[in-house]
Formats: structure tokens, sequence, C-alpha cells
């Protein structure tokens, strides 16, 4: 997307906050749901696959917070009007790349924690 309203980019970077925010609650929620899951007797393989969604857990975290930490630099960039249009751009595209990425890489998460979840009702 090229950089030409700022306005555009702005309401586009808070939406991006709002699905981070979100996607924080539903990693508290799973998380929660680890927790409680894990306090149950599991085998060994369960164990593991407690310790992956731990870890990914974790990980996802880490990533909403970057995200957002690097959405408010932009904003602040393209506030002050001091920022170069090819380090927005690259900024925006990185923010665009992130995001994507993000997003996929969360619903396989989401996907494989109701795929566990589901064979520790079979078992």
């Amino acid at each position: 997307m090229a950089i030409e309203n700022f306005e555009e980019l702005h309401h586009l970077h808070q939406e991006w906050k709002k699905d981070l925010l979100l996607s924080e609650k539903e990693i508290k929620s799973l998380t929660s749901e680890l927790t409680e899951i894990s306090s149950q007797p599991l085998d060994h393989d369960q164990q593991v696959k407690i310790e992956h969604f731990q870890n990914a857990l974790i990980r996802q975290k880490e990533v909403v917070n970057d995200e957002l930490q690097l959405i408010i630099k932009v904003d602040k960039l393209m506030s002050e009007n001091n920022g170069e249009i090819a380090q927005l751009h690259m900024l925006h595209n990185k923010l665009q790349d992130d995001m994507d990425t993000f997003d996929r890489l969360f619903v396989d998460l989401r996907e494989e924690f109701k795929a566990f979840k589901r064979s520790l009702l079979k078992s």
C-alpha cells in the first residue's frame, strides 16, 4: 500500500491494534484452559503437547506486544510529520507482513489446540 493518506493508515493501524488486543484476550483464555487441562492426569505425549502450547502461547503474547509497540512507533512518526516517507513505507510494509503472518500462525495454533482438546475427550 502506497503511503498517501496518513489518516487511512492510522485507521488501519487502529484496526490492527484492536485485533491484537482481542488476540491477547484469547491468548489469556487459551492459557487458562491449558492450565486447567494440565491439572488433569496426562500421559507423556499429552504433557509434551501441553508444553508445546505453553511455549507457543508465550511466543504469541510476545509477538502481540512487539506489534503493538511497532504500531505505536509508526503512528508517532506519522503524527510528527518528520518521518521519512521511505521509512514509514518500510515500517508499514513490515507491519502488514507481520500482521498477515501473525494472523495465519495464530489461526493455525488455535486449530491445533482445538484438535488437541478433542483428542483429550476421546481418550
